[in-house]
């Protein structure tokens, strides 16, 4: 409510962290952080987006797909089937790991529907 709370908390941060990095403030109705856009324009509401940072997600991942593109499930039938998959090579492997976390992340903060399905064995 009052700018000068955030220049004195601006002013207390660079004391004690801006040898590591000046903090600068910004201000405003729109807001991107940590791949979040934290939208405040309508007043006492809180919007926040995360499809620029889903949509680089799908981009950054190597492996191209089209509505006519099929793959085998690798997992078995039930718990204790071992399934039919392969182990992944280190490159896809790492792709896959980075993939997932990126899924989780934006599933905690903006999607909490995909949860179920990013956190599910495959």
């Amino acid at each position: 409510m009052d700018p000068k709370v955030n220049d004195k908390f601006a002013k207390w941060l660079n004391m004690r962290y801006g040898s590591i990095k000046v903090y600068t403030i910004v201000r405003g109705k729109m807001q991107r952080y940590l791949g979040m856009t934290l939208d405040f324009l309508v007043k006492g509401k809180l919007k926040i987006c995360m499809d620029d940072y889903v949509k680089n997600m799908l981009e950054d991942f190597p492996i191209k797909f089209n509505k006519d593109s099929k793959q085998e499930i690798p997992a078995g039938n039930n718990l204790l089937e071992a399934g039919k998959g392969k182990l992944l090579s280190a490159e896809y492997r790492q792709i896959f790991h980075t993939t997932v976390a990126r899924g989780f992340y934006v599933s905690k903060r903006a999607h909490l529907d995909i949860h179920p399905t990013i956190s599910e064995p495959t």
